[in-house]
């Protein structure tokens, strides 16, 4: 049995290509040519036997193997470059910036990246908390490095990780939901992949609702709902005392899954974003959350 050895550079040029969406700028990134670039996915496309990029015009996109090997070059690029980093001093003064949703960055979350920011003093980040939709489009204009983002399951530029959730109708312990009358909701602002998630269930379902209250913050939409003044759906990680689950028993729809991904430019966070990326993977491991199939 022959075994194909996928050289690390390959993979290097077809990630980078993919993060920046072209030849050009991935021949910028890299110090080649761009023919160079181009020669050299074309012999990563003729080992793996598949082709990875079109192109039309300048877009790029990948195909279905294309997807497919991202994820694998991802995890070998990240594995070589934390090798090469055990032998080399480390950088002083690196700049890692970081998006976290706000509903994972409090409790979940940024205590973890406390502790790195802690045990490496020369290591400056910075942390950005936003809606997921905000998050990304701040990673696509290259405003942040390493992002933990909401998102449809379509999006595979940044795409490093990802796990699956199922969300939960909550509400008020000892309220009861409203009969024949709009149900009040607890959200966050438009964009917010929670609150789209409960308007998109109840419409089909047929039933009315109001917006109650609305919060960017996931501590004021807690503390709505502990209230009474309406209902919501979180995820387990930010359920607190006081507030119920609910289900298809108490008359709401069923909500579908969400997914949660960790995206990084890969091509510039080096060692010191790999540690981060570390704890961040560790923390969903640790709270068994279900990876995406």
């Amino acid at each position: 049995m022959r075994i194909t050895n996928l050289p690390t550079d390959l993979l290097r040029t077809f990630v980078t290509v993919v993060e920046v969406e072209g030849f050009t700028r991935a021949a910028d990134i890299l110090g080649r040519t761009q023919p160079a670039i181009t020669l050299q996915v074309q012999r990563l496309e003729r080992l793996v036997g598949h082709k990875l990029i079109v192109r039309v015009g300048k877009e790029v996109s990948l195909t279905e193997q294309g997807e497919s090997l991202a994820v694998y070059a991802r995890q070998i690029l990240r594995l070589n470059d934390l090798a090469i980093a055990h032998f080399e001093p480390p950088t002083k003064g690196t700049l890692v910036r970081i998006g976290l949703p706000v509903d994972y960055a409090v409790d979940l979350l940024q205590s973890k990246l406390t502790k790195v920011i802690k045990d490496n003093p020369t290591l400056h980040i910075e942390i950005r908390c936003d809606l997921s939709k905000n998050l990304l489009e701040l990673l696509h204009k290259n405003e942040i490095d390493i992002a933990v983002a909401l998102f449809e399951g379509d999006d595979q530029q940044f795409l490093f990780q990802h796990w699956q959730e199922e969300p939960t109708w909550v509400g008020p312990a000892g309220f009861d939901l409203p009969k024949n009358t709009a149900i009040p909701l607890v959200v966050h602002p438009h964009g917010c992949v929670y609150r789209d998630r409960m308007t998109t269930a109840l419409k089909l379902a047929g039933l009315q609702w109001r917006i109650a209250f609305s919060s960017p913050g996931i501590g004021a939409l807690q503390k709505a709902i502990n209230d009474g003044l309406g209902f919501s759906c979180l995820t387990e990680p930010t359920l607190k005392q006081g507030i119920r689950s609910l289900s298809a028993a108490d008359g709401l729809p069923t909500l579908e899954p969400l997914h949660i991904g960790l995206f990084a430019r890969q091509a510039q966070i080096g060692s010191a974003g790999y540690t981060i990326i570390d704890q961040i993977e560790q923390t969903f491991v640790k709270r068994s959350a279900t990876p995406a199939k």
